[in-house]
């Protein structure tokens, strides 16, 4: 996994340089700021919470931002998240469903306005000051790869 996260980096290197060799500065920087306005509509801002199991993340999957994915990875602080401790729903008090179990044929529907939940069991849920959350879909669709990853704090976990 090391290696192609590596790669991956410095695909998006040599991407973003072609932009700003191609468009120009100003071109990267509008990029840079689309792409930190997508997150901050898809993740909700202080949503981290602790559970009784590990840490849940809200998305808020907004209007424009939807998609069927067949594969759900996630890591915290760097470190994965086994499969089978993952778990995801679609909409409050929904059914939770292990990432493990997602596929082409059965997969994570984020459907526009309606808000989806992670839970990362076995996580330290100890309150700390910033948390880096990283999330990778497999989209059943183009691109192949949606990942999103933010930093926020973990409150105390609730009573």
């Amino acid at each position: 996994m090391r290696g192609s996260r590596i790669g991956a980096w410095l695909s998006l290197v040599r991407q973003g340089l072609a932009v700003e060799v191609g468009f120009g500065t100003h071109s990267l920087e509008t990029l840079v700021a689309i792409a930190e306005s997508v997150e901050q509509g898809v993740y909700r801002p202080g949503s981290l919470a602790s559970s009784d199991r590990g840490i849940v993340v809200t998305l808020a999957n907004p209007p424009l931002r939807v998609g069927a994915f067949g594969g759900v990875r996630a890591w915290v602080d760097g470190s994965a998240v086994a499969p089978e401790r993952l778990r995801v729903r679609a909409g409050a008090g929904g059914v939770w469903k292990a990432a493990s179990t997602l596929s082409e044929a059965d997969p994570l529907v984020l459907a526009p306005g309606r808000p989806t939940e992670l839970a990362l069991d076995g996580i330290d849920r100890a309150p700390r000051r910033r948390v880096r959350v990283r999330l990778e879909f497999d989209s059943v669709a183009i691109p192949p790869l949606v990942w999103l990853e933010f930093d926020d704090e973990l409150p105390e976990p609730s009573a």
